[in-house]
């Protein structure tokens, strides 16, 4: 180890260094500028993550638009098996709004996997016993700032957990009444529900239902106008126990889920221990719109846009929104 430097004038001088003072200072300044840098960093990745989703979204819009041109109306939300006798021309073409738009996502080759003469929700891959179609992620469909998991932790319908692929948006039956679980009654709804321009899934004040093509709008029907209605949301499968179902199920939360209940509520509890409000199968607050972006959430509009809402906007301007036939015109502040 050096010990000094070479001789000058006046002799032998110590080599130059760090004391053990002077090191504890750097570190300690590198551990500050990491604290600075660290929020940034984090922000500019959840900012590219929010972009995505918006990405997602508009794609998945656009599809919407494109089924509309060769159906003349917008897929159901679902087609719920239960309810099959109100739809008998499609008693075996069942499963979600996801389901009917993946032939116009480039995912043809999944779409082309089901046997529509037989319900959809849990078929296997061909040749195979053990894996579902349901089972593989469609990337369009999941948001990168959704932090649920890929696939379903839990045994869902009988299928066991890790089978059946989750997803993040759904679609919106806007200011629509929901339901409510005997086993976790929360009490708030009744409040919300005020809000509501119908009570009846068959008459959705919203573009979607899960009962079935015969209720599902055509796009002149909502005459609020397109730019002027959300269409499609996102969801967060921690907080609401249908979306487990996988993508393809008919009552996967897709044309299940309203406005009347604030974006962003917390609904993820998975037991009654923080109240039946929060409990994420209570059959109301678990039907509202959620994110992981700070402050709001992404929303496809019906002319294909996207947009940001805010988690403070004035709630009965989003039940306007929300609407699609009510005469009541909102646009999303900004």
């Amino acid at each position: 180890m050096c010990r000094f430097q070479s001789k000058g004038r006046r002799g032998e001088r110590p080599c130059s260094g760090f004391t053990l003072v002077e090191l504890l200072v750097v570190i300690a300044i590198i551990g500050v500028l990491v604290g600075l840098l660290l929020p940034a960093v984090q922000s500019a990745r959840e900012a590219a993550r929010r972009m995505q989703c918006t990405n997602n979204l508009k794609q998945v819009g656009l599809a919407l638009h494109t089924y509309h041109d060769a159906l003349k109306r917008i897929p159901p939300g679902g087609i719920w098996w239960t309810n099959a006798v109100t739809d008998p021309t499609f008693q075996n073409n069942r499963g979600s709004m996801l389901l009917h738009l993946t032939q116009f996502i480039e995912q043809g080759n999944t779409y082309r996997l089901f046997d529509f003469n037989r319900p959809p929700e849990y078929q296997l891959v061909p040749g195979s016993s053990t894996e579902y179609i349901a089972g593989q992620v469609i990337s369009v469909y999941r948001c990168p700032s959704d932090n649920s998991p890929t696939h379903n932790a839990e045994a869902r319908d009988g299928v066991a957990a890790g089978r059946l692929a989750m997803f993040s948006y759904a679609g919106s039956k806007g200011p629509t009444s929901t339901g409510d679980n005997a086993a976790g009654r929360c009490a708030e709804r009744a409040a919300w529900d005020t809000y509501n321009f119908s009570t009846n899934d068959q008459t959705p004040a919203g573009p979607f239902t899960r009962l079935g093509r015969i209720y599902t709008a055509k796009l002149a029907d909502v005459t609020d106008g397109l730019s002027n209605t959300l269409f499609i949301g996102e969801i967060r499968g921690n907080c609401s126990l249908p979306v487990t179902r996988g993508w393809v199920h008919g009552s996967n939360l897709n044309g299940m889920i309203s406005t009347i209940y604030p974006i962003n509520y917390d609904s993820c509890s998975k037991d009654l221990s923080r109240g039946p409000c929060r409990w994420w199968d209570n059959w109301s607050t678990n039907f509202g719109f959620k994110s992981l972006h700070t402050g709001g959430a992404n929303f496809a509009l019906g002319d294909g846009s996207v947009h940001f809402v805010s988690q403070t906007i004035d709630h009965w301007t989003y039940q306007y929104l929300g609407g699609k036939a009510e005469g009541k015109v909102a646009s999303i502040p900004n």
